[in-house]
This record gives structure tokens, sequence and C-alpha cells, in this order.
């Protein structure tokens, strides 16, 4: 056996196992996610093309979710990968300027609520691994 055998033959082995783990991970590097979904209310009525911001508090990117007619929704890491990073999470609305599926769709601006009429309740979350049901619901504002 020469030099050049016994020295390949673990690097084989190390390339084999390497392949082999990514093929069972996915190789994945994106964060493993929760899935977020819920119902936005008003005095029990829902609401359409709201926009919710999920802002993760340890950082890093936050998803987004539009309410459909019912007022469902669904919270979206990245476009086609449903879900939020795990953790807590402060929550931004507004009324949407896109409807669900459209390509327009942009984060919220503003402090995620309109001025002084109405709050959202929760403002704030903890998404863990897996499901997640979380019913918003907008309340006006105590002067």
């Amino acid at each position: 056996m020469t030099y050049h055998s016994t020295f390949r033959r673990p690097l084989r082995w190390a390339a084999a196992i390497l392949v082999l783990a990514c093929l069972q991970t996915g190789c994945d590097s994106s964060p493993k996610l929760g899935q977020v979904t819920g119902v936005l209310t008003m005095d029990g009525e829902p609401i359409k093309n709201g926009s919710i911001e999920f802002i993760p508090s340890a950082g890093g990117r936050p998803s987004l979710a539009l309410t459909d007619e019912q007022g469902r929704y669904t919270a979206y890491y990245l476009p086609n990968v449903p879900g939020a990073v795990p953790g807590k999470h402060r929550i931004r609305f507004e009324i949407a300027k896109a409807k669900p599926g459209d390509p327009g769709l942009v984060r919220p601006k503003g402090k995620g609520k309109p001025k002084g009429e109405v709050t959202l309740e929760p403002s704030t979350i903890e998404v863990v691994a897996g499901e997640n049901q979380v019913d918003f619901k907008l309340v006006e504002a105590q002067s």
C-alpha cells in the first residue's frame, strides 16, 4: 500500500460522511421556525388587509403577515417560507397597501398602529417551535 492510497482513504470516508450529513439535514442554513397563524378582529369582526410584522426581540429578520377577507393570517419569514424565529416578538400593525399574494407587500411603517385610535392586543408574543395560534384584537385606545 502506498502513502497516497493510505492518505486518501480517510479523506474519502470524511467526504462521504459530510455528504450523508448534508443529505439528512437538507443542508438548510435557515433557522428553525415556529408556524404562526391566527385571526385579527375588532369588536368581533374580521379585519381584512391588515399587515402584521413580527419583530424578534433578540434581533434578526422579522416575519410578515397579511390578513385575508376573514381576518386570517399566516406569518412568513421569507416569501414562500412560512414561520417566525422562536422567541419573544414585538408586534406592529397597519392596514396593508397590498392584498395577500401581491408582490408589492412591504413591511409596515410607523409605530404599528393608527395614530391614537386603536391598539393591538397582544402587543408581544412568544413564538415556540411547532404550531402557534395567536389571535389579535384591535381595541379602541383609551383617551
